[in-house]
């Protein structure tokens, strides 16, 4: 019989146990270590500028054109646009229902529709840019500042960041870097307006001459019957002299005028800046970078600090290079709890079973316990799942389901040997008896989660992981109950003598009045079904209404050390008006004792 087939093949149980302990193990050193799910980018921007532009001409010249190509797109769920004097901005969100393939099909087929556009736009209007905004937390943050005498270059601060940009980028598993509050730098012609005057020039056609003069584009073509080969004007911007020696007029004695001649040519910063980062008041430049999903972020982040305290120790003296946010560290406390909770609950299980059922029971169902977490790794690894809150947070949901069907099956086992029955026919008498309810609660149980494991969009991509965590729980759980605790249970069967006493540290403590009082209520029940029907029925109604008084939230509050805050400004305000406020709030932050350190990206 199938049922005794664990049982009778030692050695084939063996090599299951085996193979789940080494599978387990070796999935639990190689599956990807993440805080997060990792979600598709289903939020971005169209991106336009029409420098000189109102926000009417805007409106009229590039969003409509613009959005009227991309509204033939059923994958785009909605559009928002915004068109103020410069510039055009076009928020798009992708259905929710495509999966991630179809997503990246989609953003293909975006920027299909912007170049079809493109046509429609002003000459004078910048190219669209189609970004697809990323969904996620940075997994290191690294701030540079200056903390020598003096006040430092942030020029330098700015070339530091691009190095260690680099550096970060190039780091085997690392997705994405970005720099928040660097500075552009841009070339300064200050024209002298009473030279140009005398020259019969105004400040719009020497910018018209020194554009020209940029050449980028290829002069023409040389072709003959052997050769094929394209023409370019050496007279492309490298450097300062370049631009100084542009010529704005030829006179009659074959004299010309420069840009040298009638303006100061400088490399400067550019001021006011589009964003800046301060670390406690102070300017600085961050340098964020994210690991790619299904790696391990403890190892990433191990090599990433190396490299980060490799480069700060190069740095040029009074450079502070330091990290400001690691996101392993709060990934890996995450995991060390799951590790804590399993072992909590083997011990709770041990201690419970040993005084209720016996050593050998507590031994037997406590197996069941890490076997069975080895096996939901392996289908982690299996169905390529990293280790991450939700999949862990279904982890520690199901794990005071994973010993239900070990304990039943147990304790129906040694049932049936208490009657008088052989091992192998009390085993194939339980399994026969049990396999029905215990799978079907174990599907009920698996159908309860289903809805969660397949939410679609976003919020399935981002919880959907805890689902299916349980539902792999329960039936790994209802596996090893049916096969290798069962045979476990009849290879350490004790022998058993007719009139031996009951002993507490073989057979579990007793307690004859609970027992007779949980008989009589079974018989009351069955006596007078309308009693076993109330008692059912009351503890679902209470504890319904209970829900109405108790507090609703989707997550439990968060022990991190740390909260993100967002000012959100008018759009006409200024950077000045948006650091004045990032400085109020600092005040008021650091007026708790217990706040360590404020960073602002503006």
């Amino acid at each position: 019989m199938w049922r005794t087939l664990f049982y009778r093949l030692p050695r084939l149980t063996a090599i299951i146990v085996l193979l789940s302990v080494a599978a387990g193990l070796g999935a639990l050193m190689t599956l990807g270590r993440q805080e997060d799910p990792t979600l598709t980018e289903r939020f971005g921007d169209v991106v336009t500028f029409l420098p000189g532009g109102d926000a009417e001409r805007v409106e009229a010249l590039i969003t409509d054109p613009l959005e009227r190509a991309l509204q033939e797109l059923k994958e785009i769920e909605t559009l928002e646009s915004v068109s103020r004097a410069n510039v055009s901005r076009i928020n798009l969100q992708i259905r929710e229902d495509l999966t991630p393939g179809q997503v990246d099909e989609a953003w293909t087929l975006i920027r299909e529709q912007v170049d079809l556009a493109r046509p429609q736009l002003p000459a004078e209007s910048t190219v669209p840019e189609v970004t697809r905004r990323f969904v996620g937390a940075s997994t290191l943050i690294m701030a540079l500042r200056w903390e020598g005498e003096g006040e430092g270059s942030i020029a330098v601060l700015n070339r530091l960041s691009r190095d260690l940009r680099d550096i970060m980028q190039n780091l085997p598993g690392t997705e994405e870097t970005r720099i928040h509050g660097a500075i552009e730098e841009e070339i300064l012609v200050r024209l002298d307006p009473d030279a140009l005057a005398a020259a019969g020039l105004n400040a719009r056609q020497a910018a018209a001459l020194i554009s020209r003069s940029d050449a980028k584009t290829p002069a023409g073509q040389l072709r003959s019957a052997d050769t094929y080969v394209g023409l370019e004007i050496d007279g492309e911007f490298d450097s300062i002299s370049r631009i100084r020696d542009v010529p704005l007029a030829q006179f009659a004695d074959g004299q010309a005028l420069r840009v040298g001649d009638v303006a100061t040519v400088s490399k400067t910063e550019r001021d006011p800046p589009d964003t800046m980062a301060f670390v406690n008041g102070q300017r600085a430049i961050f340098v964020a970078a994210s690991i790619e999903p299904n790696n391990r972020v403890d190892l990433w982040a191990e090599r990433a600090k190396a490299a980060v305290a490799d480069f700060s120790s190069s740095a040029p003296r009074g450079v502070s290079v330091e990290v400001i946010f690691d996101q392993s560290i709060y990934t890996n406390e995450r995991l060390n709890g799951l590790a804590q909770n399993l072992l909590y609950s083997a011990t709770i299980v041990f201690v419970v079973l040993f005084f209720m059922m016996g050593w050998r029971a507590a031994l037997i169902v406590g197996s069941a316990l890490p076997l069975t977490m080895l096996l939901v790794l392996t289908l982690f690894m299996v169905f390529g799942i990293p280790l991450h809150q939700m999949s862990v947070t279904g982890l520690v949901i199901s794990l005071g389901l994973l010993i239900d069907n070990a304990i039943v099956v147990v304790d129906e086992i040694e049932l049936r040997r208490a009657k008088g029955m052989g091992r192998a026919e009390s085993i194939d008498k339980a399994l026969s008896h049990l396999f029905g309810p215990l799978f079907a609660s174990t599907v009920t149980t698996a159908l309860a989660f289903a809805p969660i494991a397949l939410s679609p969009g976003a919020t399935g991509e981002f919880i959907g992981m805890m689902g299916l965590s349980v539902i792999f729980s329960v039936c790994a759980s209802f596996f090893v109950a049916m096969t290798i605790v069962a045979a476990f249970t009849g290879w350490f069967d004790r022998r058993r003598v007719e009139g031996e006493k009951r002993r507490w540290w073989r057979d579990g403590i007793g307690f004859p009045r609970l027992s007779e009082g949980y008989r009589a209520s079974v018989e009351l029940c069955l006596r007078y079904p309308v009693f076993g029907i109330l008692i059912g029925v009351a503890a679902p109604i209470a504890g319904l209404m209970m829900i109405f008084q108790l507090p609703v939230q989707f997550f439990p509050p968060t022990e991190r050390n740390q909260f993100q805050l967002e000012l959100r400004l008018p759009p006409e305000a200024s950077l000045g008006e948006a650091i004045a406020a990032s400085e109020r709030a600092s005040e008021l932050l650091n007026a708790y004792p217990r706040v360590v350190n404020v960073f602002w990206v503006v």
